[in-house]
């Protein structure tokens, strides 16, 4: 009898389900990536313009006071194809979107019929860049690939960047809107850029990943006014989320 007690006791155990969830078998990671980068950029300035309407307004007995560009959103989506098991091609599409504002005040000269009229104007100055970026690039993954393993990894490339430029300019006289087209310059432009990464990404099953990425960028354009021209620096620091789909 105790010994067909064992055997049924036995036979009950191996048969119940096991206590530990079984791991789920996941095929080996695709080789085509497609991203979605979501953070922000620090760095960018306007100083060299930003100076020179400061000292064109104080040359009129006034003065423009802009504030430095903030740290601003950026968005990302891109492209990747495994080439190896640790060399990745990588392409993207990028925005960034830049805004700085002033206040002022200066005296302008303004010629009527023959004569020339002293009017001073408060200024109220909005510069703004929508910045559009084209990049290609490549990456080395320090660890190949492979579900729930981390795999940090460096990359480098070149872009093409589009700067759409913006200065808006408030005039006012005595409180009332006073016209002047001349204060209110757009440009667009195409200019070349570079940059560098590194990050670290979470490969969660074969198809779904996530990360985290810094990345440094380096591009320039110029800004009309005045008759000069002034240099933007769109260099900078981006941090980001990324979430990864394989297919």
């Amino acid at each position: 009898m105790t010994v067909l007690a064992i055997a049924m006791t036995t036979a009950d155990v191996s048969s119940a389900p096991p206590i530990f969830k079984q791991k789920k078998y996941y095929g080996p990671i695709p080789f085509n990536t497609i991203s979605l980068s979501i953070g922000f950029i620090d760095g960018p300035d306007a100083e060299y313009l930003t100076n020179h309407l400061d000292e064109w307004a104080f040359q009129r007995n006034g003065y423009d006071i802009f504030e430095s560009i903030a740290t601003s959103p950026y968005l990302r989506i891109g492209y990747e194809r495994q080439l190896t098991p640790n060399h990745f091609f990588r392409t993207s599409i990028g925005f960034a979107y830049l805004r700085s504002e002033s206040i002022g005040f200066y005296v302008a000269q303004v010629t009527q019929a023959d004569t020339a009229a002293a009017i001073p104007l408060e200024i109220n100055r909005t510069f703004k860049v929508y910045l559009f970026s084209l990049e290609a690039g490549f990456a080395y993954y320090f660890i190949s690939p492979e579900v729930r393993r981390f795999s940090p990894y460096v990359g480098a490339g070149f872009a093409a960047v589009f700067p759409l430029t913006r200065l808006n300019t408030d005039s006012y006289n005595e409180g009332r809107v006073f016209s002047n087209p001349g204060e209110n310059i757009s440009r667009n432009s195409f200019e070349a850029g570079m940059h560098t990464e590194f990050g670290m990404i979470y490969y969660i099953t074969n198809r779904y990943s996530a990360g985290i990425e810094g990345r440094y960028q380096m591009s320039q354009s110029k800004f009309y006014i005045h008759n000069g021209n002034f240099d933007i620096d769109y260099a900078g620091f981006t941090l980001t989320l990324n979430l990864y789909h394989h297919f």
